[in-house]
């Protein structure tokens, strides 16, 4: 079994840090100080996995991974990044490096991706079982097989891989904390807690204290210390939903806690080390609202390093019999198995569902409640349904959020397009097979995009 490491990075004692520890788990580690001998030493020794920092002397660690992948194509590479290089690490996860980790390093993440890594190169030496991953994210109702939900898992494949912080945009109703939830269940972290609070649903007078937790007395009520969302995520996730709300005097706070990994309870004095996973979402248009001075650039920002888009259910209509019925059978288990006839099927798919993924829940539950025993649905148990769709105002409203979307579309789909040809070593061929689309298509969106290979 290949466990040979490759260390590239210019600080000697990090290197030398990394080493020893490494050894000691039985790995067989190199180093390399610069680009050009990181490159000639995969080419001569072919290391499984290579440590890449971002900024090295001479090329940059970019380049470095590109040049790596054109020598060895198989070689799993991860970035080396300080805080503030984490877009250019991301941006190596889209060329095609497997993950990232930021220094200073947190010993137990380091030592997990280290790990992770070599089960992936060699999956039968974690009980034979291999990685699925159209079954990882059969997470409750965040199913479907169509193009916009394929694009959606490899966003949370990427972002399971690693510890930046993920803005997770789309309508109400799309499934947004769903997906947040299957980044954290696929992560390093997925044995920690995972925490969630909707910054819309609580009253700003009390939000603070939901946050960071308050001291008995703090306020008129106080009657006991109370620990707030960000020390229950502790060693785990945060999931800030509806983030677009929150209060600019907490968008301060917030970011705040971000610069120096610490909080303070309203009422105390001592500052509290914390160390958590940040996933925002919301189905406001941030930019706009930060232009409008409604949200802080610079917390805009430090959210946004990794979006994520969730389509709207008229965009993914091929999903919706896979949904209708994920939902059927989710409320009728142990009962006889119901049937609905084509036509029934074609009316459902005609709507919109300004509601989305949430109103189709709901009206599938409904449904079922009038319908009693029956087993067979029929165009009279969805009348009611209107095929043009009532659209929402957020569903329908700016051309600017049409265009925001749409430039997160064409960036996620530009990555995963770099990614396979990465993991396919330059091959169309391979690479399009592993995004399940034709040759041909392939070549024309690498064109339109101008990737090269």
């Amino acid at each position: 079994m290949n466990k040979s490491i490759l260390i590239v990075d210019d600080d000697k004692d990090i290197t030398d840090v990394l080493t020893t520890r490494l050894r000691k788990q039985g790995y067989s580690v190199s180093a390399a100080a610069d680009g050009e001998s990181a490159v000639e030493w995969v080419h001569i020794h072919a290391p499984a996995l290579v440590l890449l920092d971002v900024r090295l002397p001479g090329i940059s660690g970019t380049e470095v991974l590109r040049s790596i992948l054109n020598v060895r194509p198989e070689t799993y590479v991860v970035m080396i990044s300080a805080q503030s290089d984490i877009k250019i690490a991301v941006e190596c996860i889209k060329i095609g490096a497997y993950d990232f980790f930021e220094k200073p390093c947190d010993f137990s993440v380091f030592d997990s991706k280290v790990k992770q890594v070599f089960h992936q190169i060699f999956p039968e030496e974690t009980n034979g079982v291999k990685r699925d991953l159209g079954a990882a994210y059969k997470y409750k109702s965040l199913v479907g097989s169509g193009k916009a939900m394929k694009r959606v898992f490899e966003a949370i494949d990427i972002a399971a891989k690693s510890d930046t912080n993920v803005l997770i945009q789309g309508e109400s109703g799309t499934g947004k904390e769903l997906v947040a939830r299957a980044i954290h269940a696929q992560s390093a972290q997925k044995d920690k807690p995972f925490v969630a609070l909707n910054c819309a649903a609580i009253p700003e007078n009390l939000l603070e204290s939901e946050l960071f937790g308050h001291e008995k007395g703090a306020f008129t009520g106080a009657a006991a210390r109370k620990i707030g969302k960000f020390e229950q995520a502790n060693g785990g996730t945060i999931f800030l939903d509806e983030i677009g709300d929150l209060p600019l005097s907490l968008q301060v706070k917030l970011l705040r806690v971000f610069q120096e990994r610490e909080i303070e309870r309203v009422g105390g004095l001592q500052a509290i080390p914390i160390q958590v996973r940040l996933l925002t979402a919301t189905h406001r248009d941030l930019k706009k609202i930060v232009s409008e001075g409604q949200f802080r650039e610079d917390l805009y920002y430090r959210i946004n390093v990794f979006p994520i888009l969730v389509p709207p259910l008229r965009d993914r209509k091929e999903d919706i019999p896979e949904l209708f019925n994920y939902f059927v059978n989710e409320r009728r288990k142990g009962q006889p198995v119901v049937e609905i006839d084509e036509q029934t099927m074609l009316k459902l798919t005609e709507y919109n569902w300004p509601g989305n993924i949430r109103e189709l829940e709901n009206f599938v539950e409904r449904m079922l409640l009038h319908m009693g025993n029956r087993k067979h649905i029929t165009i009279k148990d969805i009348q009611g349904l209107d095929s043009a769709g009532p659209r929402s105002e957020e569903n329908g409203s700016s051309e600017t959020a049409s265009d925001d979307r749409m430039d997160l579309l064409k960036e996620t789909e530009k990555g995963i397009l770099e990614k396979a040809l990465a993991d396919a070593g330059g091959n169309v061929t391979k690479a399009s097979e592993l995004v399940r689309m034709s040759r041909d298509s392939f070549y024309r969106k690498i064109k339109k995009y101008g990737i090269t290979r």
